[in-house]
């Protein structure tokens, strides 16, 4: 065979080769982004097998590569930064480049950019991708409509972090409706979780199991459920079951939420999550050791994020489960609720002058979540409910009180949560029950009262050590409401003497005020109006 003839039979094989990666190509650039999140390797693998000249100038190739490190099972973000370069690059060298491409570009690295924690750069682009949606005239519809769900998404979740809760229902709720013509399954998953935890935080419940289920079913089949996909999902989960006393599968679920926010920007919630666990659990310093924890997690986001107020206000709760009561206040104080209430700070410091016998300061620390009424997180708007009316107990306005157990009753049960009843002395949830068990109720608050009455009825256990006389004699006193001057007079002693005996008594009686007290030594049959 002459020179002439080899190469001749040379060239055949090589525009085969060179046409077989050329289709290749050409099905990546049209599939990407259904490929993308679920199979990144794979992807990148397959480009690869191509020659770098085939590919290095196609920016939607690039776009695909950078937009491929955001997938299932991959944990270096920041490995896609050097391929978002490139993208650049080819955008400013080629002014034709399409509007998928230009305003992909900023959608897709925005999106990157949030998992990474730079929320402020992130909403950026996204801001750049908006500009270009509304001025690009010549595009098809289809693409700019395509564009503005993926855009919406990703604003969404940009807004989730910083606690703009309408403004994030709103946003993924566009991406929901374009989503079924528009968005790949992951970004749908995404979009579903994402829509599962806002309306988690505002108290409709049955709506946040609704968009589980349906991130689960457009999951079956694929791992997205294990993945940042589907992270605020797995969140909202363990704080449903949580809400509603459904703590069976608990372990799988915190399991669950740690597999699939680490290393992700929804690491932070995940933890906080966990950490909510830990306080149903009683387990209160391990509550402060995952606070402590988010807040490094969370040291090198930028932007607004709403995360350290929600720690400052569980970490109060928890200070005042530990009797730091001032320290709970300070805290909770100087945080500033978000338009929803859905933090709700004011619940901590009216609980804490509650226990310190200070109905009339516990109403005003909750006045502002009245005012708001019926835009306040249903949430936390049912716990305002039940500390509203054990504070009128206490103020002898029985009137009120029942009118507000009824509205928290009525909150529980649309929501199937009894864990604010939790949170009242056990004398006062006692007498609200059986208040309210006199009462003709609907059967939603019906079921809600009798899961109430079975914890109300708990027999009161007896005292581990006994009361002595002495302290007999000032309980007697303590409940004709005289202070501890006039008792200390009336019996000949001084008022530093009449403190220590009632520290005793309430450690005896594990009561944290006066009124609790009281409540307390009458459940024991002591007689204290007896003379």
């Amino acid at each position: 065979m002459n020179p002439t003839d080899a190469t001749a039979a040379d060239r055949p094989g090589d525009e085969l080769a060179h046409t077989d990666h050329r289709a290749a190509l050409d099905a990546i650039e049209a599939a990407w982004p259904h490929v993308a999140p679920l199979q990144g390797a794979r992807l990148r693998a397959a480009v690869r097998s191509a020659p770098e000249a085939e590919w290095r100038g196609r920016p939607r190739i690039l776009l695909a590569l950078a937009a491929s490190h955001r997938s299932v099972g991959s944990r270096s973000h920041s490995a896609a930064l050097p391929w978002f370069r490139g993208v650049a690059k080819a955008i400013d060298a080629d002014p034709t480049v399409p509007l998928d491409v230009r305003a992909g570009y900023h959608v897709h690295l925005a999106a990157t950019l949030r998992t990474m924690g730079d929320l402020v750069v992130a909403h950026e682009h996204l801001e750049i991708c908006r500009t270009m949606i509304e001025t690009d005239l010549e595009s098809s519809i289809d693409v700019r409509v395509a564009l503005s769900a993926s855009f919406a998404l990703q604003l969404g979740l940009v807004r989730v972090h910083y606690g703009e809760y309408d403004q994030a229902q709103f946003s993924l709720g566009l991406a929901a409706g374009l989503g079924e013509e528009h968005l790949s399954p992951a970004e749908r998953v995404e979009c579903h979780s994402a829509l599962a935890y806002v309306s988690m935080l505002l108290g409709d419940f049955a709506l946040a199991g609704d968009h589980v289920r349906r991130a689960e079913r457009l999951a079956e089949g694929t791992e997205l459920m294990t993945s940042a996909f589907a992270a605020l999902s797995q969140i909202t989960r363990l704080h449903l079951a949580l809400e509603q006393d459904e703590t069976r599968d608990l372990p799988a679920i915190v399991e669950a939420v740690l597999l699939s926010t680490r290393g992700t920007d929804w690491e932070p919630l995940g933890s906080f999550a966990e950490a909510s666990v830990c306080f149903a659990e009683r387990r209160f310093i391990e509550v402060l050791d995952h606070l402590a924890r988010i807040t490094r997690l969370a040291q090198g986001f930028s932007g607004r994020s709403d995360l350290p107020a929600a720690s400052a206000v569980l970490r109060a709760e928890t200070m005042r489960q530990l009797g730091q009561p001032h320290e709970a206040r300070r805290l909770a104080a100087p945080v500033v609720p978000n338009a929803r209430h859905v933090l709700c700070p004011a619940r901590v410091v009216a609980l804490v002058h509650l226990e310190a016998g200070e109905p009339e300061a516990a109403l005003a620390a909750l006045e502002a979540c009245h005012v708001l009424g019926d835009l306040h997180s249903e949430r936390s708007m049912g716990h305002v409910h039940v500390i509203t009316a054990s504070a009128h107990l206490a103020t002898g306005d029985t009137a009120r009180a029942d009118i507000e157990f009824d509205r928290a009753l009525l909150s529980a049960g649309r929501m199937g949560s009894i864990w604010p009843f939790a949170t009242l002395p056990d004398d006062d949830l006692r007498e609200l029950v059986e208040r309210a068990s006199r009462r003709a109720h609907p059967p939603l608050m019906t079921s809600v009262l009798e899961r109430l009455r079975g914890r109300a009825a708990e027999t009161v256990p007896q005292l581990a050590e006994p009361l002595s006389d002495r302290e007999l004699v000032i309980v007697r006193h303590l409940a004709t409401g005289q202070t501890l001057g006039q008792i200390g007079s009336q019996l000949y002693i001084s008022v530093n003497t009449v403190k220590s005996h009632v520290r005793s008594i309430y450690r005896k009686l594990q009561a944290s005020s006066r009124r609790e007290a009281m409540a307390r030594v009458r459940q024991l049959g002591l007689h204290v109006d007896d003379d």
